[in-house]
């Protein structure tokens, strides 16, 4: 202990290159700030440290960061010496590490200087400011553009597909046109699928997407879905199989619209490359720590190359070559933008001539079955009108398109309303105060006064309390949907609507009951089809019909019935539900 005292005390002893031993306040001073320095030098690679690792995400330039660290802890190093050197003669490591610390000194000196005036260049909090601004500008100048878009797109596409399904449905319509009516009709469909496919995405990108969390009916949906692909899969000689071996959770909670898109987007996308075979759809759980639905698509098609698949999902990307792949390129994209914002999963699995697996991973909210029963929807035909011993109801048609007025006013008539229109949300204020109307169809956007004017200022005037008004629009955004009911609206409908929608919202908002157009039987269903009735064809058309079916080309046993049809109506009837069934054995046994 004595030699410890000895080493490091000044009784009697002169510190080695200092003089600080005649002041010993002056001593403890130089040590005690030494001793600091070199902590504190120390803590600030560590806090660097920290901050990387915390900060992964960043690009860091780690040569001029290794600099500067060396920097730090030599000096660390030279402060120790002074400690040290005081008690021990250590110069020669004092000289070798001052001289380290020199050169570090000189290179982060050139590396500081060769990043100021980069670093200068960096905007300032101003500019930032700006940059936020300009940028917010410009999202909100987009979303007005979209919102523009949409209407300008949808407007006409509303009178276009309403007023085709009017003709469809009219009994007086020569059957000779009804094919072109129905190319138009699904053309004008197509487009709206295009239209909605930009739009959806748009949204994504400028963040205004928002999922609709809602408990529903997991199989009621793939029925649903089911039953509308097995169309398009039929017309194209497919098979559409749901795996009977699936297991899955009945009720769920989540979007029940997007579900309901993604598995349209991948069973549609699936039989639009097949050409031969069929398309299988499975669903099944997992568990882990949460309950996970399984999805899986599964088609026969030509597959996709392993170089392709890694650009599959990126926007406006379409491969392969048939013909039948037209459309946006954002199918794909919008699905996997669909499943990431419901928190799942993606994936794909596939190999040239062997066909594709797209399985979808979702996290599910446990959700008990409802108490009350499910209702089954509504099969009960084309309305015809209203049930007898209902009030006369009073409709406005508060709207600035023409076209949009007439349709929405043919609807109307069609099941004997009173109907009054008005072109603006002026004209509109002033029909319901003279007329005072059960119930408002009101478009949102108008001259003058727009839709959601027009209805705060009606709930405002005496009776606006118990009209029903209804906001009719051509909005990208659903999300609107809460505006206008804060607006006074009792309920909503997206522009192009169907008749069974516009019906559907009269039912709900008036307690409305409609009669249905009876299912007259005709003789398609009633009669069978004989050797008789097929002898009375030219012999010329019999062998075209055999030659048809039995080369199995849809479209040329179609061909061949429109024949027929201007010859035999009803055989022709006959015969197509025959080939709807894919019963061609019957008919070769009569022919």
């Amino acid at each position: 202990m004595q030699g410890l005292v000895d080493l490091f005390g000044i009784k009697g002893f002169m510190p080695h290159g200092y003089c600080l031993a005649w002041s010993p306040g002056l001593l403890w001073l130089t040590v005690s700030s030494d001793a600091l320095m070199t902590l504190a030098y120390v803590t600030y690679p560590v806090g660097i440290a920290y901050f990387v690792w915390k900060r992964k995400d960043l690009l860091y330039r780690w040569l001029y960061l290794g600099f500067f660290i060396t920097f730090i802890l030599t000096c660390a190093a030279t402060h120790l010496l002074s400690v040290v050197t005081i008690w021990l003669p250590l110069y020669w490591l004092d000289a070798y590490v001052k001289a380290l610390s020199a050169l570090v000194a000189v290179a982060t000196s050139f590396a500081i200087w060769w990043v100021i005036p980069r670093a200068l260049k960096l905007p300032s909090p101003a500019e930032l400011q700006r940059a936020r601004d300009q940028a917010e500008a410009a999202n909100k100048a987009k979303s007005i553009f979209l919102a523009n878009m949409s209407h300008e797109l949808r407007t006409p596409l509303n009178a276009i597909l309403g007023f085709s399904s009017l003709v469809q449905k009219d009994p007086q319509f020569p059957e000779s046109q009804q094919r072109n009516l129905a190319i138009i009709n699904r053309s004008g469909e197509h487009l709206l699928n295009l239209i909605n496919d930009v739009l959806e995405m748009a949204k994504i990108e400028s963040g205004r997407l928002q999922l609709e969390q809602t408990r529903f009916d997991l199989g009621a949906l793939i029925r649903d879905v089911s039953d509308m692909m097995s169309v398009r899969a039929h017309d194209k000689g497919l098979r559409l199989l749901v795996d009977q071996s699936s297991e899955f959770p009945r009720f769920i909670y989540g979007d029940e619209a997007r579900l309901r898109q993604i598995l349209i987007n991948l069973l549609g996308n699936a039989l639009k490359f097949t050409q031969q075979g069929g398309v299988t759809l499975r669903l099944g759980t997992r568990e882990n720590s949460h309950t996970h639905l399984l999805i899986e698509v599964e088609d026969t098609g030509p597959g996709i190359a392993e170089s392709e698949q890694q650009h599959i999902f990126e926007p406006f990307v379409q491969l392969g070559e048939q013909g039948d792949s037209k459309g946006t390129g954002l199918g794909l994209t919008i699905t996997r933008q669909f499943v990431q914002l419901m928190g799942g999963q993606l994936t794909l699995e596939s190999s040239v001539g062997k066909g594709s697996l797209f399985r979808i991973d979702l996290p599910l909210q446990d959700t008990a079955e409802p108490q009350i029963p499910v209702p089954e929807p509504d099969r009960r035909g084309e309305i015809a009108g209203l049930a007898p011993g209902q009030p006369q109801y009073r409709i406005l048609i508060v709207e600035d398109q023409l076209e949009n007025q007439l349709l929405l006013g043919q609807l109307m008539a069609d099941i004997g309303m009173q109907v009054e229109v008005a072109k603006d949300g002026a004209q509109g204020l002033a029909l319901f105060q003279s007329w005072q109307p059960h119930l408002i169809w009101m478009d949102r956007r108008m001259p003058k006064m727009d839709g959601l004017q027009a209805a705060q200022a009606i709930r405002q005037l005496p009776g606006g309390d118990r009209v029903k008004i209804v906001a009719v629009t051509a909005s990208a955004f659903m999300e609107q949907r809460e505006e206008m009911l804060q607006a006074g609206m009792d309920g909503f409908i997206r522009k192009p609507y169907r008749a069974e929608e516009i019906y559907a919202c009269l039912a709900e908002q008036l307690g409305l009951e409609f009669v249905y157009r009876s299912e007259t039987p005709d003789r398609a269903q009633d009669e069978t089809l004989t050797a008789d009735m097929l002898a009375g064809l030219p012999a010329e058309l019999r062998q075209e019909l055999r030659t048809a079916l039995e080369s199995l080309e849809h479209p040329r046993i179609v061909q061949t019935l429109e024949r027929i049809g201007e010859l035999d109506r009803p055989l022709q009837k006959i015969l197509a539900q025959l080939v709807e069934n894919f019963d061609y054995p019957t008919i070769l046994k009569h022919l």
